[in-house]
């Protein structure tokens, strides 16, 4: 019996350990996030800079994370790819003001747990100071038990230009190792909640394909070693539902991947858009015309 019990925490979620620098966007980093903070629905949408930084909390907090205490954190740790400080404080009160509801299991029965992503926190005013923050007990309580997690590569997470490309990266890294599982389907509330799509926004199905889903596909499917697609499923005219597909690529396509990640920003952001503009061939006239 000790045997199984022993066998049995090596798989919790609190039991497994990161990789590399997450704080550092050039180097390669993995950060493990409990599938219960993917899988969630915002009350209050956050942003792409809002949940970059809550995944580095993570990180930070991640060997006692199961543990009430005060966590400490250099304020410009949370900086990521951005220059200053200025965006942590506004991201921190959304973080502090935002309630998730996440799918809990208690005797054999699925529930539904609103919890705020983030206690109370302390900022030291200086320039390169730190920040005290705390996990909340509820959350904590969820963490302690959980056993699916999704594992970040941080280095694909600074690349995302949509906050929608990085909800669904995370939701697809933390179903990429389930065993004989390339497919799930969800309704369209679903997909919305999971997407983090504000309420009242993209309301069309034909709204929610174009300026969320595309974008999402198109990022991830550039950046990351696997492809995702969707497929709508229709009741009549209707689609009632989408179905989430993924695979890995093969080696050449993970090398391309891991070479735009590696590209400038500027230029990265350029083939993420569409395409970087190819530069006009300049013609020595001065030369022989054997020579141009």
């Amino acid at each position: 019996m000790p045997n199984v019990v022993a066998a049995d925490r090596e798989y919790r979620t609190l039991q497994q350990r990161g990789q590399g620098n997450p704080f550092d966007p050039s180097n390669y980093g993995e950060i493990v996030k409990p599938g219960e903070l993917v899988d969630i629905v915002e009350l209050s949408p956050l942003t792409l800079a809002d949940r970059r930084i809550y995944n580095l909390l993570i990180a930070n907090a991640w060997d006692r994370i199961g543990e009430p205490i005060i966590h400490r954190v250099p304020k410009s740790a949370l900086k990521g790819t951005h220059a200053g400080n200025d965006r942590i404080e506004s991201s921190l009160l959304r973080l502090m003001g935002t309630v998730a509801i996440v799918t809990i299991r208690k005797g054999g029965k699925v529930f539904k747990r609103r919890v705020q992503l983030l206690g109370p926190s302390d900022e030291s005013l200086e320039k390169d100071g730190f920040l005290h923050y705390r996990i909340p007990e509820e959350l904590i309580e969820i963490l302690r038990n959980s056993e699916v997690y999704a594992r970040l590569k941080t280095q694909v997470m600074y690349c995302f230009e949509s906050k929608y490309a990085l909800c669904l990266y995370e939701m697809i890294e933390r179903r990429i190792g389930l065993a004989f599982k390339q497919k799930e389907e969800f309704t369209i509330e679903e997909l919305r909640g999971l997407l983090n799509v504000p309420p009242g926004k993209l309301d069309r199905f034909a709204d929610l394909n174009k300026y969320c889903l595309k974008v999402a596909v198109e990022e991830i499917n550039k950046l990351c070693p696997f492809y995702v697609d969707f497929t709508p499923i229709k009741q009549g005219r209707k689609v009632e539902r989408v179905a989430l597909h993924w695979f890995p690529k093969t080696s050449s396509g993970k090398r391309d991947a891991q070479n735009l990640i590696d590209q400038h920003s500027i230029v990265r952001r350029a083939k993420l858009r569409g395409g970087f503009p190819e530069m006009p061939v300049l013609v020595d006239f001065s030369a022989p015309a054997a020579q141009r």
